[in-house]
């Protein structure tokens, strides 16, 4: 960390929000001003806060989910923020992993699942530079929600899939239409059966199934 003082902890100043998924509603906490969170992040060098807020893709990712029966199914979230697909998918009985490199982005989904009475584990991984991940795969179900911003992260994601998921797996991987989600699924069905369902609240956001 550069100089300056460090940012204050976020879940000191919060605001709780209900959020629908699918036929049912999860209660989210998130840091209260993003806006005073960013200025506080950047003043120490640190990155844009994206992680604290639910994205559109998120959001359609989660109503995917809610949809699904997951009893007994191993999930592993990539780059999770407030983990609002994962709190979907342990709601829906599966055995779910929420995955950020951000530590404060793991406290919150943390605390996301506490606050929803929801089992669920939330650890500190950078999912491109994933071994640990791969090591307690295979994994029943993979998700991700607007990963694909960097060309780097197409090109990780592209290496990892195969490595995360056993032969029936499927990873869902929820995008708004960035290019390098496009990139992605270009390469991605030279390796996957590929299904895609556009979301029909959020313009743009496209679930993308994928199974071997």
């Amino acid at each position: 960390m550069r100089g300056g003082a460090a940012p204050p902890d976020p879940l000191l100043d919060v605001v709780a929000e209900t959020v629908r998924a699918g036929d049912g509603t999860l209660t989210v906490i998130s840091p209260r001003d993003w806006e005073e969170l960013r200025h506080q992040e950047g003043a120490v060098g640190r990155n844009a806060p994206y992680w604290a807020l639910s994205w559109p893709s998120g959001l359609a990712l989660a109503d995917e989910l809610a949809g699904r029966e997951l009893s007994g199914l191993r999930v592993l979230e990539l780059g999770c923020g407030l983990a609002v697909p994962s709190l979907v998918a342990a709601r829906r009985g599966a055995s779910v992993l929420a995955t950020d490199g951000v530590p404060d982005a793991v406290v919150f989904a943390a605390h996301n699942l506490a606050l929803n009475e929801l089992e669920g584990e939330a650890a500190l991984v950078d999912w491109r530079e994933a071994d640990p991940l791969v090591e307690r795969g295979p994994w029943d179900l993979v998700i991700a929600a607007d990963v694909l911003y960097l060309r780097h992260n197409v090109e990780a994601l592209l290496r990892l899939l195969p490595r995360l998921l056993g032969e029936a797996g499927e990873a869902l991987v929820a995008d708004p239409s960035r290019a390098g989600g496009r990139d992605f699924m270009a390469a991605a069905r030279k390796m996957f059966s590929v299904e895609t369902r556009a979301d029909e609240e959020r313009e743009r956001v496209s679930v993308h199934s994928l199974r071997r």
